[in-house]
């Protein structure tokens, strides 16, 4: 593969994933994973950093929308679960 001059971007093949680097773990499947737990923790202060903008009549009424819109996965259901906390909705 040749390298890309300086007026040249990376080639395709330069930045795609390759396939034969990836490794399976089959024993861990269940695991949490700590990239997860990480995006749950930002998701929840994302929500107490919002709730405390709303309680000090300090958040624009279009901001819950776009903090949503923005968020995804693991990220979005810790804010969810931490609005769920302070609105004081109980599962079970």
């Amino acid at each position: 593969m040749s390298r890309p001059t300086k007026d040249e971007g990376p080639t395709v093949a330069a930045v795609a994933p390759q396939e034969s680097k990836r490794i399976e773990k089959p024993d861990c499947h269940g695991a949490p994973h700590a990239g997860q737990a990480l995006r749950v923790i930002e998701g929840e202060a994302k929500a107490t950093q919002y709730l405390a903008r709303l309680q000090a009549q300090q958040a624009d009424p279009d901001e819950l929308a776009l903090i949503v819109s923005m968020l995804y996965g693991a990220a979005l259901r810790g804010f969810c679960r931490a609005i769920e906390k302070a609105l004081g909705v109980r599962h079970g």
